[in-house]
């Protein structure tokens, strides 16, 4: 990613770049609103905390347009909500992104107009002003390049198949990876779907979940992708999760575990691929193992008690484990030759997988 590349990598820097074009040369905007604004405000406050990106105003200072800005984030239904409820019908409302919006993974009200970003941005590049022109035409050909790759590496494009994920070396565009493949994921059998980043490491992350049948709420099966761009290291894991905390939820999640004990394996797994989708079956470089580690102390210990600081050293279920109610395998994915398609195939297959086998049990 090149210097201005670093630059674009956030919403804030593209909401001012936006927003100097507009001070510069509002006349971009009639095709979009209707009118010219007079003026524009960066992240202004309407009758709430919560705040705009830009705010376009009419010449006798009232509102006639908000624009909300998104790269490697969505626009949740909640945020939505705020603009829809605080703004007016006759506020015109615009969701700028970087990939194209789907409806059922945002949700917007039917009142937003979805635009993509560089198409936005390529509005200035004929600017009477030389210098705005001359950043837009910049500004959108690095947009225009991100959004070619995700959409060659997420669905293919042009005619041609997906390309491999190891196409995408920045950890910035791995996000937006991720969040551009959730639709997708989604429309399979996952009945929930999380794009964003591990704690405390910031990789890319692309979680799914599935309930298991005749099990209370919250008692899913969870696959997901942990993925490093700038290493090629891309993790599968996949396993059961426990929503609901305390002594119950532990229990709960520990018994689901130990019923699967045999199909939370990554052998068992991949010899189920052979059989339902072989040539994905060979995207899982590590396939032969089970895909976990060493058991160490008596869990039900923790069962009882919960995880607490220093118990790390003392206790491993083995499984790969986030917190005491999510047990799983990990594989390690070939990124030189899975795609966008194949990441939300293997997300599907697992949790086909692993709600199926607790069927037989």
């Amino acid at each position: 990613m090149n210097g201005l590349g670093r630059i674009l990598a956030s919403e804030t820097n593209v909401s001012d770049l936006l927003a100097y074009f507009t001070e510069e040369d509002p006349t971009p905007w009639a095709g979009l609103i209707g009118s010219t604004p007079a003026r524009v405000t960066r992240e202004g406050r309407a009758r709430s905390e919560n705040r705009a990106d830009l705010l376009l105003m009419g010449a006798s200072g009232e509102t006639i347009g908000a624009v909300e800005v998104k790269l490697g984030h969505h626009l949740s239904p909640k945020q939505s909500e705020w603009y829809t409820s605080t703004f007016g019908a006759e506020v015109t409302l615009l969701l700028a992104s970087l990939d194209p919006v789907s409806p059922r993974d945002e949700h917007p009200d039917s009142r937003w107009s979805a635009n993509l970003l560089p198409d936005l941005v390529s509005r200035w590049k004929g600017s009477s002003n030389s210098e705005v022109s001359v950043l837009a035409a910049a500004a959108e050909r690095v947009l225009s390049e991100w959004s070619a790759l995700i959409t060659s590496v997420s669905t293919g494009s042009k005619g041609k198949d997906a390309e491999p994920v190891e196409s995408i070396s920045d950890p910035f565009l791995g996000r937006i990876l991720t969040r551009a493949l959730k639709p997708a994921v989604l429309e399979g059998s996952a009945e929930s779907a999380y794009p964003g980043v591990t704690s405390g490491g910031g990789n890319a992350l692309l979680q799914a979940w599935r309930a298991f049948p005749g099990k209370p709420d919250r008692h899913d099966a969870i696959t997901e992708v942990r993925w490093q761009p700038s290493r090629r290291i891309m993790d599968f894991r996949f396993g059961v999760d426990v929503t609901k905390g305390g002594r119950a939820g532990r229990e709960a999640a520990w018994e689901l575990a130990t019923t699967l004990d045999s199909a939370i394996r990554v052998d068992s797994f991949s010899a189920y691929l052979e059989g339902v989708d072989q040539a994905r079956a060979g995207l899982l470089s590590s396939a032969r193992g089970t895909g976990r580690p060493t058991k160490k102390g008596n869990w039900a210990d923790i069962v009882e008690k919960g995880f607490r600081h220093g118990d790390a050293s003392q206790y491993n279920p083995g499984f790969y484990r986030d917190g005491d109610r999510r047990f799983e395998a990990s594989a390690r994915i070939d990124t030189s030759r899975a795609t966008g398609p194949d990441l939300v195939a293997l997300l599907d297959h697992a949790l086909v997988y692993l709600t199926e086998q607790l069927s037989v049990k």
